[in-house]
């Protein structure tokens, strides 16, 4: 009787946690979605709707009784949803026999909630469903000893010091979070600091590998990443043979190829801790075995190195040998307790058990950060993370690694984490020099199409996503990025992409070679187009108003980010400008506010030259149609934001603003060829991926956007903007009242189309350059200080720029040049 009361409290024991877990998932249903990705917050707390339902609600362990109509506590819902009715059981008798009766209805009510059916329906094997029911029950026998849950009150040991912390509510004046981020490790080289640096010949690189489902790719990396002081360890995914087997022949005949062996491979599946994992095992290896190096490169083979060898050393001895190169957002991670759940993997999936307690400062003496995987870090920091298991018990790493096995996506929180909460914080470069950017989130791929991997949570529109793929249209984004390495290529999609690059790398290594460079490449090393006039910046006239009484600009106007059609000098001026004006300079004085650019920096395949009349003149390149540059206004509270083509919807292109730099596509525009793109339009251009989605929904997407004004064009705007209601309705061209249109810029007769002047003030768009009436085409007109001058007769003059990047005034027409649109 004992032996089944027992098993009945179990029972029970568990009931109460799934009841738990059904709780969660009630409580979740007002929560907002939270991705939880690098630099983007999504706001955790759920919206609540005041209405005037009413809501009958007894509090049964009250002995006062509660009025009718009276909406209940949060916690008084949850109860409501996770009671048990005991009404019909028989709780007479004896101790014993009423304790079986109210296990009996609890075991019953257990049942009927499915929980562990539910988890068990994942499942593959039945080793797989003792995993579960063994972590179950770690939350089951916690209840019945009155201990506290897993995590709950552990207590971190945090070996980081001397580190700054911030009050991210409340960051003191003149701080914000891009300062914050823009933390390096890069102390000055001098007498006192030059023991910390090493030699570009000295530096010892060891490449870990991960691997899944790709030799050949494996196998290239490698042999483009190959020199004599470099090692190499790869892992590849347990579930992949065929792979393992073609990457070990290929290892037998390379001494310093390591390809971990059946006992040291794990199978990894997304968002489990097995990623982790993985890389450990490298670590482990490396370090079991004495391997020398100086720096430990983790990356997968999906990535690929756009930067010589040389390159790549030359950067990491301009740090000191101890710098770790990991990119992690600093604002500590607190996600919402209600999103933030204990997994353990088995059947290659992850299997969501209970609720896990966020880690804080505040209450487990460390903080939790969002990070990158893939990094580069010392031989001292490899050596201390390499066997987790053997650290001392109170040790974070030793304790961080029990917390992390049941994260999810933990390969994006665990090597922060211990970076930034032990002794190696002070010693942190925060960028990996990786190019990596995302897709979609999976919760935004039509639901019979999406991975069910990536949405583990209750929650099903609360997903993760994975990197986009690399094609040949975004080479000159790859050079400007400034980075050693990118991420994720895929040679079934593009077979091109890497034959450049090796093509480049190879240049590369030359240059440097030839010029005997012993320090990293530096911004202005490379030869790129040059467009920034005389240094002062630029103004970005419409070329169809620069002979008006009322020449437009590209500007911010009065305030705010959107960008518009301003006028481009002050009331004053105007009638003094001579025929011509925009074949000289203007000085500042003369000018509006927020009309001010910087052009550049420029990728450096291809030529954009300014011609006397103040047209651009695009040349195209041997792989893209010109270069592309940056364009940042330079007044202002918003100076430094660049010019950002790419609404916030899921179409491209819509209204434009200027937006904190962040090296994706959408911020590298250039000027058009007039083939590709109009002559003297200004355009970006969508990459091939975006664009195959975008048809994918039966909507039409072109590769090259170009800046113009809504209502102008001949295209139907309004049906492929459908989603952009709004910024269409703030439109009002028709009824615009002719007494603020400059005298004689009425529309004449026989013109197609109104006078762009109808559009001053307007918001400005990226529209398909394909869209005759509505592209802009422009005209650049130097700022000119005075000082820099001689005598004034000087500031009547041309700059005489040559931005070609040889010797000859154009980069040579050949057959090499590719057409976007055939990407």
């Amino acid at each position: 009787m004992r032996r089944r009361l027992r098993k009945l409290f179990l029972l029970l024991l568990v009931l109460l946690v799934t009841l738990s877990c059904r709780a969660v998932e009630v409580a979740e249903e007002g929560d907002d979605n939270n991705n939880g990705e690098d630099d983007e917050e999504a706001d955790e707390e759920a919206d609540e709707e005041d209405d005037d339902d009413e809501y009958e609600y007894r509090y049964e362990t009250s002995s006062r009784s509660t009025p009718k109509n009276v909406r209940p506590t949060e916690h008084q819902v949850i109860l409501q949803d996770t009671l048990v009715d005991f009404s019909q059981t028989d709780l007479t008798g004896d101790a014993v026999t009423a304790a079986q009766h109210a296990i009996d209805t609890l075991a019953r009510a257990f049942l009927s909630e499915g929980r562990l059916e539910e988890l068990f329906e994942k499942t593959k094997t039945p080793e797989c469903r003792a995993l579960i029911a063994k972590h179950y029950g770690y939350h089951v026998m916690a209840i019945a000893k009155e201990e506290p849950l897993p995590f709950v009150d552990i207590q971190f040991s945090n070996t980081c010091e001397d580190e700054q912390s911030w009050d991210f509510d409340n960051l003191p004046k003149g701080v914000h979070m891009g300062i914050i981020q823009n933390r390096t490790y890069q102390p000055e080289r001098n007498e006192t600091t030059e023991h910390l640096f090493i030699s570009p010949f000295d530096v010892k690189i060891c490449y870990g590998i991960l691997a899944h489902d790709n030799a050949a790719a494996t196998i290239r990396l490698i042999e483009a990443l190959d020199e004599p002081s470099t090692q190499f360890i790869v892992h590849i995914d347990g579930k992949y043979e065929e792979t393992y087997q073609a990457v070990k022949e290929y290892a037998t005949s390379r001494e310093r190829v390591v390809v971990l062996d059946d006992h040291n491979r794990v199978r990894v599946n997304w968002g489990g801790f097995q990623m982790v994992n993985a890389t450990m095992q490298m670590l482990n290896y490396a370090e079991n075995y004495n391997l020398d190096f100086t720096h430990f490169i983790h990356m997968a083979a999906t990535a690929y190195p756009i930067a010589s060898n040389r390159r790549i050393r030359n950067t990491l001895a301009a740090y000191p040998v101890d710098a770790n190169f990991l990119h992690i957002i600093l604002k500590p991670n607190r996600p919402h307790h209600s999103v933030w759940n204990y997994f353990v993997e088995c059947d290659d999936r992850l299997h969501r058990i209970h609720r896990l307690p966020p880690i804080t400062k505040e209450t487990h003496k460390a903080d939790f950060y969002t990070s990158s995987q893939w990094f580069m870090i010392s031989k001292e920091f490899a050596s201390f993370l390499a066997n987790p298991e053997v650290a001392p018990p109170d040790s974070f790493l030793r304790q961080y690694w029990d917390y992390i096995q049941h994260v999810v996506v933990a390969d994006e929180s665990f090597f922060g984490t211990v970076l930034r909460n032990t002794q190696f914080c002070n010693k942190h470069h925060n960028w990996n020099f990786l190019h990596l950017l995302f897709d979609q989130w999976e919760n935004e791929v039509e639901l019979q199409k999406r991975d069910e991997r990536k949405c583990v949570m209750p929650d099903p529109n609360h997903c993760g996503r994975s990197p986009t793929t690399i094609t040949l249209d975004q080479l000159d984004i790859l050079e400007m990025s400034g980075d050693l390495f990118a991420r994720k290529f895929n040679d079934e999609v593009d077979t091109k992409v890497k034959d450049v690059i090796d093509t480049l790398r190879m240049k590369e290594e030359f240059e440097l070679v030839v010029l005997n460079a012993t320090r990293p490449r530096l911004e202005g090393d490379k030869p790129k187009v040059d467009m920034s006039l005389e240094g002062h910046g630029t103004l970005i006239v419409a070329k169809e108003t620069v002979n008006t009484t009322f020449p437009l600009c590209l500007g911010l106007g009065s305030g705010g980010n959107q960008v518009r059609l301003v006028p481009c000098f002050k009331d004053e001026v105007i009638p003094t400008l001579a025929k011509g004006w925009e074949t000289g300079g203007v000085i500042m004085e003369e000018v509006r506010n927020h009309t001010r650019w910087n052009i550049g920096p420029c990728s450096s395949d291809g030529n954009l030259k300014r011609l006397d009349t103040g047209d651009v003149q695009a040349t195209k390149g041997f792989y893209t149609p010109g270069p592309r540059c940056t364009f940042s206004i330079m007044d202002g509270i918003r100076a430094g934001r660049c010019l950002d083509g790419e609404s916030l919807d899921r179409q491209t292109g819509g209204p434009v603003h200027v937006y904190p730099c962040t090296k994706r596509w959408n911020q590298f525009l250039s000027f058009g060829d007039g083939v590709n793109t109009p002559a003297g339009s200004i355009y970006t251009i969508v990459p091939k991926h975006i664009r195959d989605r975008i048809i994918s929904t039966g909507r039409e997407q072109e590769a090259y956007m170009c800046l113009g004004v809504a209502y102008r064009g001949d295209l139907d705007e309004e049906d492929w903007f459908g989603e952009r209601k709004e910024f269409f309705d703030s439109y009002d061209i028709e009824h615009r009242d002719p007494s603020q249109i400059p005298e004689g810029e009425g529309k004449g007769e026989g013109e197609k189309y109104r006078p762009l002047v109808y559009w001053y003030g307007e918001h400005l768009m990226a529209t398909r350059c394909s869209n005759e009436g509505a592209v802009v085409e422009w005209v650049v007109v130097p700022f000119i200080v005075e000082d820099d001058n001689e005598n004034e007769n000087d500031m009547d003059k041309v700059p005489q720029t040559n931005m070609s990047t040889d010797d000859t005034d154009n980069a040579p027409q050949t057959n090499m040049s590719i057409d976007v649109e055939e990407l």
